[in-house]
């Protein structure tokens, strides 16, 4: 068991009446993930049957990704046909399927996210402030999940602020402040009672305190040495999510920035596109930032942090190979894969031979470790490489046939390849948690109070 997923548990457990364990001095694990999973200890009190009640409830809550995504992608102007099989893709991403088989709040997240997104995207674009107190509570209840929702509350704040400033030009100041009023008021309260719920679990699982998380994020923003760290590894999360979505991702990436900066789309569009960007610029700056040097390859290019907002930019990717003109996609593509080699570059030179000797462990890598289908260490530019390759067969499918039987041809492959990763992945690593921890477990909780 990592000590993630110690966390939640006893977060569960404690939420679920049961007894309080000590988690003093350890990373302080937000409970909102914890309630979720909290029902698993109403029907027992065993270990591994807790973990496996948990793991169903990962999977349940991750399928409703495939819902949300279709809506995502009908609102993108896919077909329905096109929807659903692009919402298949990304409920089944390995990401999803690979987090979901641990007691860890990033099986869950990216559902959250999407349906933070969707609310705002419904807000903004019919104007109706119920929708927008809906997105609000959303957005802190990420932040109760995990601190990355720290990042999704400003960005919120960012959403609401820019609505009331659109609305007080075009209807004026009452209007619009009964329009804001809502949304702003309702995150307001839902902050505060995430902040007043993080604190008494903080209390009763971690009395002599938690490990504190600030001292790095204000030492790395102050120093030179403090900023290349933060922008290097920052740079290896955006490389992670590209490659890890078989290049998809990255353009989804393109295409968000072109709707962004495009004044001919609608509004709720471009603002919703803006907040996408910089979800992830924010979530990556400020993970790097707090994150201490643990002495592994996984401190220069990881995939997690940003794993809860993969399904959105794969989404976009689809709609792109799915509604735009080939030479526009050629261009995206270029793009994309120019991004992949810079960021691929910057986390080279700022690591270097530091990727071959800190320590590496297959577990934070599992994409990556299929695609160069090496087990023991990270093969940064095998994997870049690779995945560029697998951007230019997309382009010469999509050039060579049909547009329609071009994204026939290439979900089926990319359904082949997401199911084939699930399952090596699976049977190499999460296997091996399997067969190994489950004894350990049950004796470390039995002598848990």
């Amino acid at each position: 068991m990592v000590p993630d997923e110690e966390g939640y548990l006893l977060g569960a457990r404690l939420l679920a009446g049961g007894a309080i364990g000590n988690l003093s001095g350890q990373r302080f694990y937000q409970p909102g993930y914890s309630l979720l999973i909290s029902p698993a200890y109403w029907f027992t009190s065993n270990p591994a049957a807790v973990y496996r009640i948990v793991i169903g409830i990962n999977c349940i809550m991750s399928s409703l990704l495939l819902v949300l995504a279709y809506i995502g992608l009908q609102r993108m102007g896919l077909s329905r046909l096109h929807a659903y099989i692009f919402s298949n893709l990304t409920a089944l991403l390995p990401s999803g399927i690979y987090f979901a088989q641990f007691a860890l709040a990033d099986a869950v997240l990216p559902v959250i996210v999407l349906s933070w997104l969707l609310l705002a995207h419904t807000w903004l674009r019919r104007e109706h402030a119920g929708y927008g107190a809906a997105a609000g509570a959303t957005a802190a209840y990420i932040y109760c999940v995990h601190s990355r929702g720290i990042a999704i509350v400003a960005v919120q704040i960012c959403l609401t602020t820019a609505d009331f400033w659109r609305r007080s030009r075009s209807e004026g100041f009452r209007t619009a402040i009964r329009g804001a009023a809502p949304p702003a008021l309702t995150l307001a309260v839902s902050v505060g009672a995430v902040w007043a719920f993080n604190l008494w679990v903080q209390q009763k699982l971690y009395p002599a305190g938690s490990q504190p998380t600030g001292s790095d994020f204000a030492h790395r923003l102050e120093s030179i040495s403090g900023l290349a760290w933060t922008v290097s590894l920052a740079a290896g999360k955006i490389w992670y999510f590209i490659v890890s979505t078989w290049g998809v991702a990255g353009i989804g990436l393109v295409a968000l920035v072109v709707v962004a900066a495009d004044r001919g789309r609608p509004w709720a569009d471009r603002t919703v596109a803006k907040a996408v960007l910089a979800s992830i610029v924010l979530i990556a700056l400020a993970t790097s930032a707090a994150i201490p040097d643990e002495g592994t390859v996984a401190n220069y290019a990881y995939g997690r942090y940003l794993a809860c907002l993969a399904p959105v930019a794969f989404m976009t990717g689809g709609a792109a190979l799915a509604r735009i003109r080939a030479n526009h996609l050629t261009r995206a593509a270029l793009a994309a894969a120019g991004l992949a080699v810079l960021t691929a570059s910057i986390v080279q030179v700022y690591a270097g031979n530091r990727l071959g000797r800190k320590f590496f462990a297959d577990l934070d890598f599992p994409e990556i470790t299929f695609l160069t289908w090496h087990w023991s260490s990270l093969l940064l530019w095998q994997a870049t490489i690779t995945v560029i390759a697998v951007l230019f067969v997309t382009l010469a499918v999509i050039t060579a046939l049909r547009r329609q039987t071009a994204l026939t041809v290439l979900a089926a492959a990319c359904l082949v390849l997401n199911m084939t990763v699930a399952a090596v992945t699976t049977a190499r690593i999460s296997g091996y948690w399997v067969r190994v921890f489950p004894p350990l477990v049950s004796r470390k909780y039995s002598e848990v109070p």
